[in-house]
């Protein structure tokens, strides 16, 4: 898939679910990988204001496929910038959660991620607990 296509497909999934730049991160850290959760301390943060009156993001009911999680993910990692990752194999653990695995481009596993099928958001030490 060429540069344009996946930068479509995060636009259009990005829309469809709701997720901004703010959101989309949430629990995956930065670039070094250190946690952006520190960031709400403060009390008057953008995901802070943005959870304000609407609740947060985590009280959706998306019902995602485990195409569309595939799509979160793989957005996610774009986003993050490393060309040397992509999504391997995507497992339905139990009824609310998909199993996702992040691998290099020689398909070694880095990580495995659990991903909220409400919510799309990842769970476990990466995202919120159900």
């Amino acid at each position: 898939m060429n540069k344009i296509a996946k930068y479509t497909a995060i636009t259009v999934v990005a829309a469809a679910t709701g997720l901004t730049a703010v959101g989309a991160s949430a629990g995956w850290g930065d670039h070094r990988g250190n946690c952006d959760r520190g960031e709400m301390r403060g009390g008057d943060s953008m995901m802070m204001k943005r959870m304000g009156k609407a609740g947060p993001m985590t009280d959706r009911d998306l019902d995602l496929t485990s195409d569309e999680a595939k799509t979160l993910v793989e957005a996610r990692l774009i986003m993050r910038g490393n060309d040397r990752l992509k999504v391997g194999q995507v497992t339905e653990k139990d009824q609310d959660t998909y199993l996702i695995d992040i691998v290099t481009v020689d398909n070694s596993l880095v990580r495995q991620i659990e991903v909220d099928r409400d919510n799309g958001m990842p769970r476990g030490p990466f995202g919120p607990k159900k």
